[in-house]
């Protein structure tokens, strides 16, 4: 079994570095036109510079705070152009570890506005698109905290389970449409957002407590991210696949 993205289009927000970086690199190589997201514009530019210069013609990066309102509605009216978007991930996601009684306003606020309140709006436009064409695969990016938790992790635990309730109900929704909807949800990996949210003690801990005694590298996460989001995954959906090295087990 082979899987083939030829003449796809996927959108992956937060497609610069980490785990959606990792599922557009997958993508491309198996063929997919690809609409990604970056949030630094100087890194977007180069991105699409690059392209030119590659002669890739089936790749385009968008800057897009997904915190920032005008931005956001700057990116939705670029998507609603796309005739046909048939694979959609929502990747892109923010962190800040506080205390609850300590958690300020704007970074629950932030974390809600990028976590679950960006996916919704870009589901918002993409789906009809999916329904209209009777085809559609949805991946959410939750997390690990979506099942268990730890200290400082309220405001994140909280977008993360509502991402996935958000997921359960569009699959019934959509299911007879053709439009699988599903999450994953990575256990620790190895990118920027979890060495900046973990201490060196504290990855060095984690690594000792997660069964298989180390990360995933975001190649494993992105594996099946593709795997249900291709047209090998004709049955699954409504489920937020863990991915974890059997973390939340023990």
């Amino acid at each position: 079994m082979k899987i083939d993205f030829t003449n796809k289009t996927a959108l992956i927000t937060g497609a610069t570095r980490g785990i959606g970086k990792s599922v557009a690199d997958c993508m491309r190589k198996e063929g997919a036109n690809l609409i990604l997201t970056g949030t630094i514009k100087e890194e977007v530019d180069e991105l699409n510079k690059q392209m030119v210069e590659k002669g890739v013609n089936n790749v385009i990066y968008y800057q897009a705070d997904f915190a920032d309102s005008k931005s956001m509605d700057l990116f939705l009216a670029r998507l609603r152009e796309y005739e046909k978007i048939d694979i959609c991930i929502n990747n892109a996601g923010v962190n800040y570890v506080n205390e609850f009684i300590h958690v300020k306003d704007d970074e629950f606020i932030r974390i809600l506005d990028v976590n679950l309140k960006a996916p919704y709006k870009i589901l918002k436009v993409v789906a009809p698109k999916m329904i209209s064409n009777q085809y559609g695969k949805i991946v959410n990016i939750a997390s690990i905290w979506s099942v268990v938790t730890r200290h400082g992790r309220s405001m994140y635990t909280a977008s993360k389970n509502a991402l996935v309730g958000l997921t359960k109900t569009l699959s019934i929704e959509w299911a007879s449409k053709n439009v699988l909807v599903n999450a994953v949800s990575p256990g620790f990996t190895a990118t920027e957002l979890t060495n900046a949210t973990n201490s060196i003690e504290e990855l060095d801990k984690i690594k000792n407590i997660i069964p298989m005694r180390r990360m995933a590298e975001p190649i494993e996460i992105a594996n099946v991210i593709a795997f249900l989001s291709s047209e090998l995954n004709t049955y699954i959906t409504g489920q937020n696949i863990i991915v974890d090295g059997g973390y939340t087990n023990v």
